[in-house]
């Protein structure tokens, strides 16, 4: 007698070709198996707890690829939750990545300083480690009191030391990590505003002759201030629903919260503080990626200059999508599950945000 495998609803795996990208179908395409096969584990039936176990050796190739960004729970077990960590780190390496590699370029011109102290919390970084060492952060995580820093931390980042219920020393130094990622990439945005305008003083006849567009305002004119909205946001709101309901309705450069994260999370445990988390996290993210958006607008319109200064390198780095970002770190952009049954793909959610795209220069231009 045949039995019947367990229905799991997954969107395709996306190699997203964007600039800006949202996590949740990545996310919900991981965590729905994830979720799924520690079910089928733990199944009395053979057949399947076997399926399952195979599904979780599947997923362990790219779990080890993703190991840098694996919080590693000790005292917890979510794999959803772990999955949907794993890809939020992944999404915030992009934007520190690029620039990196964009200032490597200009230090060779005329140095840039790198070390880099966290305002508030008093930790010195190397930016071009954390850009573009995965194990970087992890080692100077391990010599931290994970406590004492997280009471440094801004009040938007305070979410799992007691404050909605669930206080967690592991879910603490999350959010270290996240505050530690985004301040990181907010620098590197002001290196990079820092060595265009370097590189226009010190070829300035170069510049002036082209007669080409000034460098944006950053952050754009009449950008809202994202801790003032999560502040109010979190303040104003009497229950905890409400806060979660006050933090959705932010709208930033025209765009709501689900469109910043690219749809709805397919939440198989409920947690409002995972929830307020992660639109926190997508909200201080896309303040930095959205600047960084604009410069690489502004990169696209001045490719002329960079040529005739001999810097037609950085050219390439202005369409270096997310797609691209996952293929040279090394992590799969398939993974073939046609050997398991009862594993469904339902259609990808689209967001007005993945639409956001720089065309790159005509040939010869």
């Amino acid at each position: 007698m045949s039995v019947e495998m367990p229905t799991i609803e997954i969107p395709p795996l996306e190699c997203p070709a964007v600039l800006l990208p949202s996590p949740a179908n990545l996310s919900n395409f991981f965590s729905n198996i994830a979720t799924n096969m520690e079910k089928m584990i733990e199944s009395e039936i053979d057949e399947i707890k076997e399926e399952g176990e195979k599904l979780k050796a599947t997923l362990k190739t790219v779990r080890d690829l993703l190991s840098p960004y694996d919080p590693k729970f000790q005292r917890l077990e979510i794999p959803e939750k772990e999955w949907e960590i794993m890809i939020q780190r992944l999404l915030e390496e992009y934007p520190m990545y690029v620039p990196a590699k964009i200032l490597e370029i200009i230090d060779d011109v005329f140095s840039i300083e790198f070390n880099f102290t966290i305002p508030g919390i008093n930790l010195q970084v190397d930016l071009l480690k954390l850009a573009t060492d995965r194990s970087y952060l992890s080692t100077k995580l391990a010599e931290i009191d994970v406590d004492s820093m997280y009471d440094l931390l801004p009040s938007e980042y305070k979410i799992f030391g007691g404050e909605y219920g669930l206080e967690n020393a592991e879910l603490k130094a999350k959010q270290i990590q996240d505050y530690i990622k985004n301040e990181a990439t907010k620098k590197l945005n002001l290196l990079m505003t820092g060595g265009f305008t370097g590189l226009i003083d010190l070829f300035d006849e170069i510049w002036d002759a082209l007669g080409l567009p000034s460098l944006p305002t950053l952050p754009p004119t009449g950008f809202p201030d994202v801790k003032a909205l999560l502040d109010s946001a979190l303040d104003e709101a009497k229950t905890d629903l409400e806060k979660l309901e006050a933090l959705k309705e932010i709208k930033i450069a025209g765009f709501d919260v689900e469109a910043l994260l690219g749809g709805e999370f397919n939440d198989n445990v409920e947690s409002l503080e995972f929830k307020i988390a992660r639109i926190n996290a997508k909200l201080k993210e896309f303040e930095q990626n959205w600047q960084q958006f604009l410069l690489k607008e502004w990169m696209n319109k001045v490719t002329s200059f960079f040529d005739a200064i001999g810097l037609g390198t950085l050219t390439a780095w202005i369409t270096f999508d997310f797609c691209d970002f996952m293929k040279i770190i090394g992590i799969p952009t398939t993974i073939d599950l046609s050997s398991f049954s009862g594993i469904k793909e339902i259609a990808a959610q689209t967001s007005t945000l993945s639409q956001k795209a720089i065309n790159p220069p005509a040939e010869g231009a």
